[in-house]
């Protein structure tokens, strides 16, 4: 949720003036809330092999251990098994011709492992720590590694509230790093940079957003090199929360701002391509799917200043020149 400090420039006329020379791009409204089956805490993102796009909390506010597909709007997984279950990411993964989805589960500090054949899907806890602060928001390399962000809000955020962690492929987790409010995380096609946003609030709002781009060995995961990819100091609008991330086959960085009614496209030199206009004020993550892996799904509660809880789930969609990183590895492409 977005908090403005006293005195400030309304929200939308600071994200239109500070993009004033940037091209922007209206997306358009795949679901809203005339016929979403999805609940307002709608994120987590991901596309399946098939370019089929899913999200979490299919249902209602209370249905927080659900997976739905987006077109068509359908129950895909509900967890039955581990009290609490509340999902927030969710990731694909095929290997030796078996598909596997994780998905985060934030409450219970795991990431779960399905298993899915056809219309049978199992699953396991795949990798779990109870140091870890949620996971919030996941990545997911060529060889398997996933690295998970975390996120613990406070009025004033302090050192801490915020980690970074690796998780091998055979389930076996580690801290990598201790930071600020991190959230959205995403790797280059390459698998050799990772994105990694980090946040601060001070009197129980933002006041700070930024986003660090780490030099990966994709053989062990191994991160090095940190600097500072952008600083939305930079355009003035720090106090609008970074959430979720993607990359497109050119290297391009998508970056959801939730609270500000827009995606950022950046270059891979940090340059801003294009703002990209939601329908809702809150896009909370996207994904690159469809039948060419070029089409941006923006998810988020739909409405304008809905307050968070309330309401129902909203997909926009936009054309992209590219596929998006994911969609290509899932083509089994180089």
């Amino acid at each position: 949720m977005l908090f403005l400090k006293s005195g400030s420039i309304p929200l939308l006329a600071t994200v239109l003036t500070v993009n004033a020379a940037v091209t922007q791009y209206p997306a358009k409204a795949l679901v809203d809330s005339t016929n979403s089956q999805f609940g307002p805490f709608i994120e987590g993102t991901a596309v399946d092999d098939e370019g089929n796009v899913f999200a979490v909390n299919h249902g209602n506010s209370a249905r927080l251990a659900t997976l739905g597909q987006v077109t068509p709007q359908e129950l895909f997984y509900e967890d039955k098994t581990t009290k609490g279950t509340s999902f927030n990411a969710l990731r694909f993964f095929v290997k030796d011709d078996k598909t596997f989805a994780y998905a985060a589960d934030y409450v219970n500090h795991r990431v779960v492992e399905l298993t899915i054949n056809d219309e049978d899907i199992t699953s396991k806890n795949f990798c779990s720590s109870p140091d870890m602060i949620q996971p919030n928001d996941l990545a997911l390399s060529r060889a398997g590694l996933l690295y998970l962000s975390g996120a613990r809000w406070r009025p004033n955020n302090q050192a801490g509230d915020g980690d970074l962690w690796v998780c091998s492929p055979e389930g076996t987790p580690k801290r990598l790093e201790l930071l600020g409010r991190t959230n959205g995380i995403e790797l280059s096609p390459d698998d050799k940079s990772l994105y990694l946003s980090e946040a601060a609030n001070r009197n129980g709002g933002p006041v700070s957003n930024k986003i660090w781009r780490y030099d990966v060995d994709p053989s062990t995961g191994a991160i090095s090199n940190k600097k500072v990819f952008f600083d939305f100091l930079k355009i003035r609008t720090q106090n609008i929360d970074i959430d979720g991330m993607r990359t497109d086959i050119k290297g391009n960085l998508f970056v959801t701002r939730n609270g500000g009614m827009e995606v950022l496209k950046f270059s891979p030199n940090g340059d801003i391509l294009a703002s990209i206009k939601t329908t809702f004020t809150f896009p909370s993550n996207i994904e690159f799917g469809g039948p060419n892996g070029t089409t941006l799904f923006i998810v988020g509660r739909c409405g304008i200043n809905t307050p968070h809880g309330h309401g129902v789930g909203c997909v926009d969609t936009w054309e992209n020149d590219a596929p998006g990183r994911a969609w290509w590895i899932l083509q089994d492409n180089e």
